[in-house]
């Protein structure tokens, strides 16, 4: 028998009680700073309301180059900070150079 809720049935991974925050943690942390709704960010980005939720729930890791630049458009972030967070480096231990900043309104 298929059970329906088996994505939601282990709890998130942490370590030590603390939890690391994932791409699509940042992701729906940036889109609701923004005020948007997952079907208004899909539109948005030129996906699915579908899609954003599996990027933001870990059940979708692949995302074609062209949707994730719009993300980052979209979300007004860059690359480092979306992949690797603010306290995380990148694979050539460079820092994430930017760090989430609501967008001021008017700007």
């Amino acid at each position: 028998m298929l059970n329906l809720r088996v994505k939601d049935a282990g709890p998130v991974v942490s370590y030590a009680g603390f939890h690391m925050e994932t791409m699509g943690d940042r992701i729906k942390r940036l889109r609701v700073a923004r005020g948007y709704t997952q079907e208004a960010f899909g539109q948005l980005v030129g996906v699915t309301k579908s899609a954003v939720s599996q990027w933001e729930d870990g059940s979708s890791k692949n995302v074609k180059l062209e949707t994730f630049v719009r993300v980052l458009e979209v979300l007004h972030t860059d690359a480092n900070y979306l992949i690797w967070g603010d306290s995380r480096t990148g694979p050539n231990g460079e820092p994430s150079r930017k760090s989430f900043r609501p967008r001021q309104s008017g700007t």
